[in-house]
């Protein structure tokens, strides 16, 4: 695991304005401001990156559980986020996975530990759009 994430933090290092690509994944990840300044409820969340333009891209979504977890780093704390972003918040960020055993909740990750759990949706949290680039190398 320990050396998956260092591929992923050197891969997340390419930077492209408001954006960082993630080779690995086929990600690219949103990265201005808006990442750490925003707190909207998930509805909010979903609409905030279906609006979303960057650099010429509008096909921006919430991203999956999955998904938000490849940022994830174990090794580190208050942010437990791989290298490679300018903008990072150690707090809690939504996901467009639903939490199956109960539909007011969707899952996401706290960037303070890594934790990834459910969350109200009507509560107001981060959200980082992403969009996919590529697909993923394997």
């Amino acid at each position: 695991m320990k050396k998956k994430l260092l591929i992923l933090a050197t891969v997340v290092s390419l930077h492209a304005g408001e954006m960082a690509i993630d080779g690995y994944t086929g990600l690219t990840w949103q990265d201005n401001r808006d990442v750490v300044d925003n707190l909207v409820t998930y509805k909010k969340a979903y609409q905030y990156c279906q609006d979303l333009t960057l650099e010429g891209y509008s096909d921006w979504r919430v991203p999956t559980i999955t998904e938000l977890l490849t940022l994830v780093s174990y090794n580190k704390y208050k942010p437990a986020i791989i290298g490679g972003f300018n903008h990072v918040e150690d707090n809690f960020y939504w996901s467009s996975t639903p939490f199956k055993d109960d539909s007011t909740q969707n899952w996401g990750v706290d960037f303070r530990d890594g934790v990834s759990e459910p969350n109200g949706i009507s509560y107001d949290r981060r959200v980082r759009c992403v969009r996919t680039t590529n697909p993923p190398k394997k």
